[in-house]
């Protein structure tokens, strides 16, 4: 088994501001395994320190070592399991996900950039058939921004906001209830821990979204039985691979949670195996998914765009994820062989 490590950089169609700052590229890991027959598989490491804490050199070490073992981080271990899921799947000739639904719903998601500009945003979005907008907050003019985005989308499409636990629980308290005339469908990860999240949640009619204390079924468990959270949002990276991310899925359904699947503006073929185990779960809640969009390279374009606010679900083999060696190129910095 042939093994190497591909470091990309991928630039922003615009930079992309949220309460954490302001990003222009993102960088990816794919570990790419060739077996003795020339097949191959991807599998995508997607960290990104501004939002879990984990450097991306700390895990590229972990994946040139050899095979990521269960000390390795999360991402590590979600490119292993992705890479040789993928490879079986290809020797099979299916999918790497159990047949379900063709498309996906997915979210727009816009950034905590300046209002009127993220308002025309939001109403193109609008006019290609978007029905649920995720809108980035946290920040002083988050007022504006939102009164901008509904009026641009009108009253029907579900506005979902995500401050990345910007705030303290007084100031989750205030912004939310003041916001919430403009119709929330939810409010993601207002504050940092699940505590203060029960507290918000107790306080304000909107219902709340946790993110980034929850990686595993451990996880959703205390999020339950601390009264955080309406809703989980659940990541192929973060939860350490596919099979974890879908027993994090189950959890919250076991515990009377609603679940959805996101991207830390994942690669494709991060995104292709999330698409697959949405459609595998049967999952309603529209998912965070229609990222590549936001990408400036061709390889942006290795999955079909959005159409009418769905995504089609690779139907493989494998991931169901081409991608040529000249585009690729593009956006290669190095590869290493593991």
């Amino acid at each position: 088994m042939r093994r190497s490590v591909l470091r990309l950089s991928i630039p922003f169609r615009r930079p992309f501001a949220t309460a954490s700052g302001v990003v222009g590229a993102r960088e990816l890991l794919v570990l790419r395994l060739e077996d003795d027959d020339g097949l191959v598989g991807h599998g995508e490491a997607a960290p990104f320190e501004p939002y879990d804490g984990v450097p991306l050199e700390l895990v590229a070490a972990a994946l040139t070592r050899g095979p990521a073992g269960e000390d390795a981080p999360p991402q590590a271990l979600a490119a292993e399991e992705m890479a040789h899921l993928d490879l079986a799947a290809r020797r099979a000739g299916r999918a790497l996900g159990e047949p379900g639904a063709e498309a996906i719903a997915v979210n727009c998601t816009l950034d905590a950039g300046p209002p009127e500009e993220v308002a025309e945003r939001a109403r193109a979005a609008a006019h290609e058939g978007y029905a649920c907008f995720k809108l980035k907050v946290g920040l002083p003019d988050d007022l504006e921004r939102v009164a901008a985005v509904r009026a641009a989308i009108g009253p029907w499409p579900a506005l979902r906001l995500d401050a990345n636990g910007a705030w303290d629980v007084g100031q989750a308290i205030e912004t939310i209830n003041r916001l919430s005339e403009h119709d929330l469908q939810f409010v993601e990860q207002p504050c940092p821990s699940l505590a203060e999240l029960g507290e918000v949640r107790l306080a304000t009619d909107v219902p709340i979204a946790v993110d980034e204390p929850v990686t595993g079924p451990g996880d959703v468990r205390a999020a339950a039985e601390t009264g955080a959270c309406d809703v989980v949002n659940v990541k192929l990276a973060s939860a350490g691979g596919y099979s974890a991310a879908r027993e994090t899925l189950r959890a919250a359904s076991e515990y009377g949670l609603e679940a959805f699947l996101s991207s830390t503006f994942d690669g494709p073929w991060g995104i292709a195996a999330a698409l697959q185990l949405a459609a595998s779960e049967r999952l309603s809640l529209a998912c965070g998914l229609a990222t590549l969009e936001l990408f400036d390279a061709s390889l942006a374009r290795a999955l079909a765009p959005p159409k009418a606010g769905l995504l089609a679900v690779p139907q493989g083999p494998g991931l169901g994820v081409v991608v040529e060696p000249e585009t690729l190129a593009e956006v290669l910095v190095e590869e290493v062989a593991a």
